[in-house]
């Protein structure tokens, strides 16, 4: 029995194929229809396969659709929070022509054949309901939002997903599957594992909560895992994400104490929503234990900042949430806080956002010590980091 906890539903989905099978699958591909799905699509398929987001094996069909977008839930009666479907791409006219019962080949960026859909179910869904259900608004200023309404097909293909090779990520040597690090975390002895959800550089306050993690006794590893696959335009490059972290993991924590990895998916901004998606597949990943900041995966101001702190309450998918309120430098303390620990009024407060960050960034301006380390500002300051 492993040392870690279960996966999500009690067992990892794999169905990456075994490199014979995936040489005659790549084989067969030439005589399938093949389709380049939107690229939201083109990285969940590698994490279907490779169990990222069991219990789920395929993308979700009519009936799974309707669950999660009336109850939060599969029909098993699991939670789950944002729909994981694939659509045709409205362009290509030989895709609609796609029969259930077919077995399609995934096209990815470069329009090479890399996974197989057995098609299930062809279904019409509604995007207002997605819309409103995994991110609260139908408003398409909210970026999921407008993907849903203006880059989704209207059409959805459910089914089975199998592996012929992995994607070619521009930060691959980061990227390892749920079995890798399961399989590291178990070499390592690690029983209890945090994980931590991001997509920025680390600053010292991200910093903070990470190691008032690890200082729980309970607490073996502390796995580190930035979403860096699809963000939003004014976001962080991804490579400049994974460097600035290794910086800090590297000169600031106990060798072997933490594990860094990539998760390269499309960000969901759908705030409590996306923290216990995200939570979920941190489970699958090896982790038992979940860091919660403030306003987890908030964009502008459609979330309540600690909303994703009460959904844990009202959902329970087997992982402890452990929930931290928004973190600052005090000067007077001389340290980081919070306000539970802080008495200093808010003109002692070094408190800086990632979009207040960027702005200075941009404007040539200093960025304060405080707030990140000498080796992040050398990377920040390389140039051309964000996303235009």
């Amino acid at each position: 029995m492993s040392i870690l906890g279960e996966p999500y539903g009690g067992a990892l989905v794999d169905q990456v194929l075994p490199s014979e099978e995936a040489d005659q699958k790549l084989r067969e591909t030439k005589d399938m229809t093949g389709i380049q799905p939107f690229i939201d699509f083109i990285y969940d398929s590698e994490k279907i396969a490779n169990g990222a987001y069991s219990p789920l094996d395929g993308f979700v069909d009519s009936t799974t659709f309707e669950s999660i977008v009336k109850n939060n839930r599969l029909p098993n009666g699991l939670p789950w929070t944002i729909p994981i479907i694939i659509t045709i791409p409205n362009e290509d006219e030989n895709a609609k022509e796609i029969k259930e019962g077919e077995e399609i080949a995934l096209l990815d960026w470069d329009k090479q054949p890399f996974a197989i859909l057995n098609v299930s179910e062809k279904f019409e869904y509604s995007k207002e309901d997605f819309a409103k259900t995994a991110y609260g608004t139908t408003d398409t200023s909210h970026p999921n939002v407008y993907d849903i309404f203006y880059n989704y097909g209207s059409t959805a293909l459910a089914g089975k997903v199998k592996l012929i090779r992995r994607l070619e990520l521009p930060t691959v040597k980061y990227e390892l599957s749920p079995k890798e690090t399961r399989d590291l975390f178990k070499a390592k002895g690690w029983k209890n594992v945090v994980a931590y959800q991001c997509r920025n550089p680390p600053h010292t306050a991200h910093e903070y909560i990470q190691k008032v993690s690890l200082e729980n006794s309970e607490i073996d590893g502390l796995f580190i895992q930035p979403v860096i696959g699809r963000l939003k335009k004014g976001d962080y490059k991804p490579h400049v994400i994974m460097e600035a972290y290794k910086q800090v993991v590297d000169g600031y924590y106990p060798k072997d104490k933490v594990v860094l990895s990539s998760l390269s998916i499309t960000m969901r901004y759908a705030g409590p929503k996306a923290a216990l998606f995200y939570a979920i597949v941190r489970k699958n990943y090896g982790a038992t234990h979940y860091i919660v900041g403030r306003d987890q995966a908030g964009v502008g101001k459609f979330y309540d900042p600690y909303a994703c702190h009460k959904i844990f309450d009202e959902f329970d998918v087997g992982i402890t949430p452990l929930r931290y309120k928004e973190t600052f430098y005090c000067r007077a303390c001389r340290s980081m806080a919070t306000e539970n620990t802080c008495p200093h009024t808010q003109e002692s407060h070094v408190l800086i956002s990632q979009t207040k960050m960027r702005e200075m960034l941009k404007k040539g301006m200093e960025l304060p010590s405080e707030i990140l380390r000498p080796e992040v500002i050398k990377v920040l300051n390389q140039g051309d980091v964000i996303l235009e």
